[in-house]
């Protein structure tokens, strides 16, 4: 399988650290069984295989002119203590900033530079047209995981990145959202549903793997974008997620299709993809969580 390099975003968030690294259990082997998780969160077993995912990985990537980032939650790990290093991200278009606050330094990075990377990948289960897919792969030292979906027009993910450094490991946890977004406004009412991945930032289920419902509502007479990510479980526990419902009302879209709202710890940002405005992605950080989602138009 084919998976979405994680390594150098992760490595140019921890750049002055001198080293990338990854997150708690997101993407590993789950815990449960698979029919086990499905029960929990819901999901029918998986209406297609890794392998038809990878077969268009490669031309989503080609074609996407939108890339969202959520913060970049990386910490320093050494034998006495643990250091916390967020990454702060702006994203307009295909570009991201990705902030340190501490040293005011700034990497950019694009869509154009995003790499597909051999790795494994299991088909874990499906909602609303969307397999959900558990991703790893190993790049330069680097251990890297992922947890989303590969739909028609974009992708959705929770990455992370384990690696280590002189005497301290590197773990890196962020949400990523991309796609070729339809680029026209929305106008009268739709419903798209789909699925939530996300994971804990902190506390002792701190990159634990969260999966939810993603359902969207517009309805230009009644003001916006509803988006409800709800019957949020821990697939790495086998128990509801202490929040188990997160939402963002009367959201404005903007002609281009795209959406957003609020700054680190309290954001949402995605856009609709395909014709018709067939898909939406996008990222959310709110309630301790830091997520991303995708659904289809139904």
């Amino acid at each position: 399988m084919r998976y979405l390099s994680a390594c150098g975003l992760a490595m140019a968030a921890v750049l002055s650290l001198a080293a990338c690294g990854g997150g708690g259990n997101s993407g590993s082997q789950p815990t449960l069984g698979l029919d086990d998780i499905r029960e929990l969160t819901g999901l029918s077993a998986p209406a297609e295989t890794a392998a038809a995912q990878e077969a268009r990985q490669q031309d989503i990537v080609s074609r996407a002119d939108s890339m969202i980032l959520s913060t970049m939650h990386v910490e320093q790990v050494f034998p006495d203590e643990t250091r916390a290093f967020p990454r702060l991200s702006e994203c307009s278009g295909g570009e991201c900033e990705v902030l340190d606050p501490v040293t005011g330094e700034t990497i950019t990075t694009s869509v154009d530079e995003v790499e597909i990377t051999p790795g494994d990948a299991d088909a874990i289960g499906s909602a609303h047209g969307i397999t959900l897919l558990s991703e790893s792969a190993h790049d330069m030292g680097v251990d890297m995981t992922s947890l989303g979906a590969w739909m028609e027009h974009g992708w959705f993910g929770l990455n992370g990145a384990r690696g280590a450094g002189g005497e301290a490991e590197f773990h890196t946890l962020y949400a990523m959202a991309l796609g070729e977004l339809t680029d026209r406004p929305l106008n009268g009412s739709a419903t798209w549903l789909g699925i939530m991945v996300g994971t804990p930032i902190a506390g002792d289920d701190r990159g634990d793997r969260l999966v939810g419902t993603a359902a969207l509502n517009y309805d230009t007479a009644a003001g916006g974008l509803d988006a409800a990510f709800s019957g949020i479980a821990n697939i790495d526990r086998g128990t509801a997620h202490s929040t188990e419902t997160v939402l963002f009302s009367d959201l404005e879209v903007g002609p281009d299709g795209t959406f957003s709202r609020g700054q680190s710890g309290a954001r949402i940002q995605g856009g609709f993809h395909g014709p018709g405005h067939a898909e939406a992605a996008g990222v959310f950080e709110q309630s301790g969580i830091v997520g991303a989602f995708g659904a289809k138009r139904q």
